[in-house]
């Protein structure tokens, strides 16, 4: 899967292991963060922006 570090789609299992943790008490101090579970996606754009914005 092109752009995506993890180099292949998410399945089902890999998300709900962070699904559990978040309905879980051990989650209880967890406030207003999203979290990504999409293989570092998320953090490729971040950086593309972020090296974008320094050339501009």
């Amino acid at each position: 899967m092109h752009g995506t570090p993890a180099g292949r789609a998410g399945e089902p299992a890999a998300i709900a292991p962070a699904a559990v943790y978040l309905a879980s008490d051990d989650a209880a101090f967890v406030h207003g963060t999203a979290v990504d579970v999409d293989g570092g996606r998320a953090s490729v754009a971040v950086l593309a922006n972020h090296i974008a914005f320094q050339a501009a």
